[in-house]
């Protein structure tokens, strides 16, 4: 079965404010790719698949009509599983990496559907995906020379105000994009933003005048 592969948008999470309040902020995007299951891994599902059959068809017929994917993440492997019967309702599983098993996250009318609903589950638990990173789009230069902003040392936290507008104004951390396998350029002079508690860039190519520190000294220029 060939592979499929969604992406989840504008995903969101709690952040506090500079007032303390907790408020959504988007977080970014974040894709998911469906891997087909064989039938045996399907038959290890057999409960969940025969609670599909809602129209009393023949259970064994019926169960050659399941088909099954894998969900996984690039970095963070399989995150849940989907059921489907022939014109049934997805069944929806995620998988809870704290405690190493499955737990429903819901009944969907498609696939895609299923894939929100476990990047959903995972973000109330606790346990949210990293975000795909997003390469800062090029702006036209300054008409009026501006004060050069210092670098920052490498995990410093910041607050991103640049052109990208789902990461405006959230707090990530900034290491030399230069060195990061998704730079893809090597004479890079601006920074990848990582949001906190991850390792895998949300953005790269960001310019040096796109955030403000908030907790560290600059290394001098």
């Amino acid at each position: 079965m060939k592979a499929i592969t969604f992406t989840v948008r504008n995903v969101t999470a709690g952040q506090r404010n500079d007032a303390g309040e907790m408020v959504l902020r988007q977080i970014g995007d974040i894709t998911l790719t469906l891997e087909g299951m064989t039938r045996t891994e399907i038959a290890e599902w057999q409960w969940a698949t025969d609670a599909l059959n809602t129209r009393g068809i023949d259970e064994e017929m019926f169960r050659l009509t399941v088909n099954g994917w894998k969900v996984v993440h690039e970095t963070a492997g399989v995150v849940g599983v989907m059921l489907q019967g022939a014109g049934t309702r997805v069944h929806v599983e995620w998988y809870d990496a704290v405690n190493g098993d499955f737990f429903s996250a819901a009944w969907t009318r498609n696939l895609r559907h299923g894939a929100a609903q476990i990047v959903n589950a995972r973000q109330h638990a606790g346990q949210g995906l990293p975000v795909d990173f997003v390469p800062e789009p090029v702006k036209a230069p300054e008409t009026v020379p501006a004060v050069h902003p210092v670098w920052l040392e490498n995990d410093t936290l910041v607050r991103y105000h640049g052109s990208i507008q789902q990461l405006s104004g959230g707090i990530f951390r900034v290491y030399e994009c230069a060195v990061m396998d998704q730079c893809d350029h090597w004479d890079c002079n601006g920074y990848a933003l990582l949001p906190v508690g991850s390792w895998k860039p949300c953005a790269v190519h960001v310019g040096i005048g796109s955030v403000t520190a908030l907790d560290a000294q600059p290394v001098a220029a």
